[in-house]
């Protein structure tokens, strides 16, 4: 075997790149093999790889960052419950616990040990967003997270090779459409599978006894490459504090980020208690996870990220607060609130990092439609619809862009085969988004009717957000528009849309959504007047419709 502390400069650098690219294709694997449209269309899931201990060693390109950072909690998670002398090649550990992962029981995590030559290695794990997890189909009405569907614990899915019947059972029992579901549980075996056998010719092709020498090194070098990212910001004490719709009443966020040399303290304190129904309360290992990543976005953005990443950022959040809600807090529309934490961090740091932040965003919305067909079959999907992006000093905004999520818009054909849905109009919505001296990127508008000739009424579940606070603009930027939800043209009030759930009975019924767009950067007056020129020709009617 090879003498593994040797590693040259470009050693590190090929073998980094070959667990990346390990992940890559985990995460092409999963897309490829999943069948529903929130996996296979929408992209929400990740593929990482992690240390014996649990760090995170390298992640695909395409993972969702939050799950990036929340999987090493549930790797050390499983070794803290289960010793490794008593882990045997086969075995395979899943759990959906929002307190563990990521923040939400639609999201389903496994966990594989990766076995050479009689000893663990390393982790290869994947954390995917179910199809259905059970539960009430109208989120913004649910109490505590009893209602909001089936809660896995931390169990082996499988044992030395063999599949716990019960634990698959389970799972299927209490979801709908639980072939599709299953079906995906499985996609993510796969995935991990492929991650331990490359893993295993990685250690064979380079004549290596295991990943310890690798990851200590990039995770090193990782750390850092953040460590000297902080430095550059001067030190001090950065406040600021945001809105969120909330359910009953608006929610208040509050931050104080503490930079400190080398180091950065977020301190959520002061942010509103958790809240009573609506399941907008996020877990802590949920707000760590959108703390770490916009700070990585501002401060190392080139630098792959893994646990070294991690280790210069700290969170706080009081226990029993909206952004560390303790059990039995519903947690199903977490985003709610977490989606906010980066508009957060952004406003504090505005002053000092001024051409790194953004002004707020038009967020990710989905509609999600399920029913049964006249065969006694069922459809279920989801339709991932993005606003538009804040924008930054120096530039307009992104459009169709979900940040800080990494979805990805649904194609309407995609949809519109899974279900009786028929997609009417999807077109950028002019103006949507905020003005100022570089513009807020525009949100979409969207219609959706039944399909003509389907005999029976289809409901549509939608869990908006942007419905009272807009996406902020910075820097004396403008804010972006609101989203809306209109039935034949009469827009609807935050009352009325408190339910979610809205039924098309017949081809004629409508309903129209407006997707928010981002805020602006700087007075609007500040523009270029070539821009603007440029603004009022997009915008312009096209002449039949004059």
């Amino acid at each position: 075997m090879r003498v593994q502390d040797e590693f040259s400069l470009i050693d590190i650098e090929i073998m980094w790149s070959r667990m990346i690219s390990i992940a890559d294709e985990m995460w092409s694997t999963l897309f490829k093999t999943a069948v529903s449209t929130v996996i296979g269309a929408a992209q929400d899931f990740g593929c990482e790889i992690l240390d014996t201990s649990g760090g995170s060693l390298a992640h695909s390109n395409r993972s969702m960052p939050v799950f990036n950072v929340v999987m090493p909690t549930v790797v050390r998670a499983v070794l803290n419950r289960f010793p490794v002398a008593d882990m045997q090649p086969g075995d395979v550990y899943v759990t959906n616990d929002p307190w563990l992962c990521a923040g939400h029981l639609d999201d389903i995590a496994i966990v594989t040990p990766v076995f050479y030559r009689g000893s663990i290695v390393a982790f290869t794990m994947s954390v995917a967003h179910a199809s259905s997890i059970g539960g009430s189909l109208t989120s913004r009405t649910v109490r505590d997270i009893y209602e909001e569907g089936l809660r896995i614990p931390l169990v082996k899915l499988y044992d030395a090779g063999e599949l716990n019947e019960t634990a698959f059972a389970f799972i299927g029992e209490n979801v709908r459409t639980p072939d599709m579901v299953l079906t995906d549980v499985e996609a993510q075996l796969t995935a991990n599978g492929v991650g331990a056998r490359r893993i295993e010719a990685f250690l064979e092709e380079y004549r290596l006894s295991n990943l310890d020498t690798l990851a200590e090194t990039v995770q090193r070098r990782s750390e850092g490459a953040m460590r000297r990212a902080i430095e550059t910001v001067p030190d001090g004490v950065y406040r600021h504090e945001v809105w969120a719709d909330g359910i009953d009443d608006p929610v208040r966020l509050r931050c104080r980020v503490t930079v400190d040399g080398d180091h950065i303290n977020v301190d959520y304190s002061g942010s509103d208690p958790q809240q009573i129904r609506g399941g907008i309360n996020c877990t802590m290992t949920y707000t760590r996870g959108h703390t770490v990543y916009p700070l990585k976005c501002l401060l190392s953005p080139t630098i792959p990220a893994n646990e070294g990443t991690y280790r210069p950022i700290t969170a706080h959040a009081p226990k029993g607060t909206v952004l560390n809600c303790v059990p039995p807090a519903s947690v199903g529309s977490r985003t709610h609130i977490g989606w906010h934490v980066h508009e957060l961090l952004f406003g504090a740091l505005e002053p000092v990092l001024p051409r790194r932040v953004q002004a707020g965003n038009g967020f990710l919305h989905y509609v999600y439609v399920y029913g049964e067909q006249e065969d006694k079959t069922f459809y279920n999907s989801h339709f991932f619809v993005a606003g538009g992006r804040g924008a930054g000093k120096g530039r307009d905004g992104i459009g169709r862009n979900g940040f800080p999520s990494s979805a990805r818009n649904v194609p309407v054909e995609v949809f519109e085969l899974r279900t009786p849905v028929l997609v009417r109009r999807r077109a950028l919505q002019p103006n949507s988004g905020g003005a100022g001296r570089w513009r807020g990127a525009c949100g979409q508008l969207l219609e959706f009717g039944v399909l003509p000739g389907y005999p029976r009424p289809v409901s549509l579940y939608f869990d908006p957000d942007r419905l009272r606070t807009p996406a902020p603009g910075f820097a004396g930027g403008e804010d972006g528009l609101l989203f809306q939800i209109a039935i034949d043209g009469r827009v609807l009030s935050f009352e009325e849309i408190a339910s979610g759930q809205f039924t098309l009975s017949s081809p004629a019924d409508l309903i129209q959504v407006q997707v928010p767009g981002g805020g602006g950067y700087g007075p609007k007056e500040q523009r270029d007047p070539e821009l603007i020129a440029e603004d009022e020709r997009w915008v312009a009617p096209p002449p039949n419709e004059r």
